[in-house]
């Protein structure tokens, strides 16, 4: 009896075969289990615009009581998500290290299923439940920002998709932005070099000393790509590419960040006869809350009667959670008992999987109860 449904969906799913853009299998099923719990279910039209076989997925609960509740987790998985073979050793669901388990975000997927399953079997009043199922968030949380954001109809919302134990709430996480640097220098002859202007040399130049890495306790930045150079020696390289991120909870942070590395880039690439061509674009923005916020104080008040203890936390990650605040509809991250996200030795622990159902079950009798209270 302790193999929930939750656990079999969990089992289910992973084994079906995901990636960002190939979501169509993992999408139908949960298609097909949404609309047979009463679920009113639509797709947009997000993955024909990225080249991929599946679109976003909302879906309707529908409640007595005015108002609604977003729950929202995503379909895709980073690579190495096909062929996994999960079993359960010690309490906790493991893939046979071969692959990634894919707990990120199939938990989330289960968690949702096994929420609404609850509400429906017990029957009480509760406002109608907006739940959002998102593709390619994997990649630059791309599904979501292809989404038409007016249709969303939820007042408050919570994001199955964090890497944690039940009880970790992540009330904070960062703007980011992306920032191409452009070097352009002259071509010649390997022979002559005098003749050329070495993009490769300016760039060293350029970027020697520069602030990157872990700038404070919640900003990052991070020269990840350089790309640049004539397929063989014998020539001097006329361009060079670099592709940086910036991430901070904070705006004014990043902002200052992102004038200091232009500001950097022209300064140190003075003397070289290089050119600069600097353009960065806000991928996306923050979620910033804090103990007393309504999002949170549900959740923790929840936890309390559960016996588990809150923890809120900052994580430097993105999710679909910062495009839903940016629209204005407060949400936060809940902890499933996952744990080494993207990695071969991921797992999530049996019973917190299952207390993640119960949590949401309550998070959804415990927000529709204030919403009544509030027409009385």
């Amino acid at each position: 009896s302790w193999m929930d449904q939750s656990v079999r969906d969990f089992l289910e799913m992973v084994k079906i075969g995901a990636a960002s853009g190939d979501e169509r299998k993992i999408a139908d099923y949960m298609k097909s289990h949404l609309e047979a719990l009463g679920c009113e279910v639509f797709e947009d039209d997000a993955g024909a615009k990225v080249g991929g076989n599946a679109g976003n997925v909302f879906a309707y609960f529908p409640g007595e009581i005015e108002g609604c509740l977003l729950l929202s987790a995503h379909m895709d998985r980073v690579s190495n998500g096909y062929e996994i073979r999960p079993s359960i050793v010690d309490g906790e669901i493991v893939s046979d290290g071969t692959t990634i388990l894919a707990a990120d975000d199939v938990s989330g997927l289960a968690v949702i299923l096994d929420a609404v399953r609850r509400i429906k079997a017990g029957g009480k009043r509760h406002v109608t439940l907006e739940i959002v199922l998102s593709i390619c968030e994997e990649n630059g949380i791309l599904g979501a920002r292809l989404m038409d954001l007016s249709r969303l109809r939820s007042q408050m919302g919570y994001i199955m998709d964090t890497t944690g134990p039940l009880g970790q709430l992540d009330i904070k996480r960062p703007y980011k932005a992306m920032i191409d640097v452009e070097v352009l220098g002259k071509r010649a002859h390997g022979g002559s070099p005098e003749k050329g202007i070495n993009a490769i040399a300016a760039t060293c130049q350029m970027l020697t000393g520069i602030r990157e890495g872990r700038l404070d306790f919640e900003s990052t930045s991070n020269i990840g790509v350089i790309h640049g150079g004539p397929k063989e020696p014998g020539t001097v390289c006329d361009r060079v590419l670099v592709r940086c991120e910036a991430r901070s909870v904070q705006q004014e942070k990043l902002m200052n960040y992102l004038r200091y590395f232009e500001n950097y880039c022209r300064e140190h690439i003075k003397g070289t006869g290089a050119e600069l061509r600097f353009q960065y674009e806000i991928q996306h923005g923050n979620v910033c809350f804090c103990e007393d916020d309504e999002v949170v104080k549900l959740a923790a008040e929840e936890l309390k009667q559960m016996g588990v203890e809150p923890q809120l936390s900052l994580t430097m990650e993105g999710c679909d959670g910062n495009i839903f605040c940016a629209h204005g509809i407060p949400c936060i991250s809940v902890g499933m008992g996952n744990s080494n996200a993207h990695a071969l030795n991921e797992k999530v622990n049996v019973e917190q999987l299952i207390q993640s159902g119960e949590l949401t079950e309550r998070l959804i009798l415990s927000y529709s109860q204030k919403r009544e209270l509030r027409e009385m």
